[in-house]
């Protein structure tokens, strides 16, 4: 389901520029006085497909050290679809980047604008982190705090690439699914026992 969904996002940004309600979200989020500019480029820094990646492979060698293989193949194979898939769709979709002329530019970009990769790439790690979390037999407490901890970034996140006016809202959403659709069949491979 997460794949056709994004599979039919991405479709529409490749034809459309902006969708429907993007200029008008954009306008509203960069008019909130939160996240405020520095703390967007705090999460935009530590959302970067190449922090990710690195963070995402140091934590599969650990895990691998530690004895769990399955876990630690199934994060690395992921992480390394993860990238491949957002720069295949990224060159795909060429949408461009939300317009100076439209929106207040707050921070710099280096690829096409659809799916967002500072919300795919975070969404994929810190989506199998929190996945891990709940497999666990860490206290229901802690599992939960640190599902909240996980999506409570991944919201910020995604609402600070539009504030900084890097990213349309549908390429945020983009960006999620994509994650998604990598996301359920490896933490599914790497915790088959779990529900």
């Amino acid at each position: 389901m997460a794949l056709a969904a994004a599979v039919a996002l991405a479709v529409l940004a490749g034809v459309e520029a902006r969708l429907p309600g993007d200029l008008a979200v954009t306008g509203a989020v960069q008019d909130w006085p939160l996240p405020g500019e520095p703390f967007a480029d705090v999460l935009r820094l530590l959302s970067g497909t190449e922090v990710v990646a690195a963070i995402g492979a140091v934590l599969a060698v650990i895990a691998w050290l530690a004895g769990r293989r399955r876990p630690a193949l199934a994060l690395a194979a992921g992480l390394a679809v993860m990238v491949l898939l957002q720069f295949l769709v990224k060159e795909i979709v060429d949408r461009p980047r939300p317009d100076a002329g439209l929106v207040e530019l707050r921070a710099g970009f280096t690829s096409p604008s659809f799916p967002s990769g500072h919300t795919m790439s975070p969404t994929y790690l810190y989506g199998f982190l929190a996945s891990a979390a709940l497999a666990s037999s860490l206290s229901a407490v802690l599992r939960a705090g640190l599902a909240v901890v996980a999506a409570l970034f991944l919201l910020l996140g995604g609402l600070a690439n539009v504030y900084l006016g890097v990213h349309w809202t549908s390429d945020v959403i983009g960006g999620y699914l994509w994650a998604l659709a990598v996301l359920i069949p490896t933490v599914r491979m790497a915790f088959p026992n779990r529900p």
